[in-house]
């Protein structure tokens, strides 16, 4: 409770400590203001801007990049002639209901292809660092978007990191992606040559590369509307 002098009488009156809004004096009857209005809370968004077109889509193409970048380590990001198929991890034939698979490495030595190698295992490298960055950026948007909406404490250097380097690793995902398949290709093309098919990406790899194109699409519209 708090004591308070009523304006017109001057006689002590008694409100909560909360109280807001126009009273009437017990004493003289006379009214009078008292108190200041509450503050609405304002630390998370409204659901309308927290699910924003813009930041729904985008959710949905991180959440499909993140996992299409796991499941890519061990599926063909390109074809050549519709049985060899080349993954980060090494290659894969399969003809007449047979398959066989092999790992980058293993073309060293005898009888084996030391230039496919090496372009696999760049491949390889490649799309390692595009998964690590997609993960990191993953870790930094679900930073940034609950701290934002008051449900997550950070300290201020990582809400910092979380929201200055969010382009950064979305960028680095895409760019080594991009960058394995033209590696690869060129390998492919180096060992191979034209003699099956030209090598092309798989439609796994065009997807693949679509939805990181998407996410980072998506991801400087987010960064225009804050």
């Amino acid at each position: 409770m708090v004591e308070i002098l009523c304006p017109h009488c001057e006689e002590e009156i008694e409100l909560d400590d909360d109280a807001y809004g126009e009273f009437a004096c017990p004493h003289c009857d006379g009214e009078f203001e008292w108190g200041e209005k509450p503050k609405t809370r304002s630390g998370a968004p409204s659901n309308s801007e927290a699910m924003s077109s813009t930041k729904l889509g985008s959710h949905v193409l991180h959440g499909a990049g993140g996992i299409m970048l796991i499941v890519g380590m061990f599926s063909g990001w390109l074809t050549v002639g519709g049985f060899l198929d080349a993954s980060p991890f090494g290659m894969k034939a399969s003809l007449y209901g047979f398959s066989a698979s092999t790992g980058w490495f293993s073309f060293f030595g005898d009888g084996g292809d030391s230039v496919l190698a090496i372009f696999g295992i760049i491949f390889m490298l490649l799309a390692i660092v595009a998964i690590a960055s997609q993960i990191i950026h993953l870790v930094f948007r679900y930073v940034h978007h609950m701290s934002e909406a008051g449900k997550l404490e950070v300290s201020r250097e990582m809400a910092f990191r979380s929201y200055q380097y969010r382009w950064h690793t979305s960028l680095i995902a895409l760019v080594c992606s991009i960058a394995g398949v033209v590696v690869m290709e060129i390998g492919l093309l180096i060992a191979f040559g034209v003699e099956f098919t030209f090598p092309r990406p798989s439609l796994f790899g065009i997807f693949l590369l679509l939805v990181l194109g998407g996410q980072f699409i998506m991801m400087n519209q987010e960064l225009a509307e804050e």
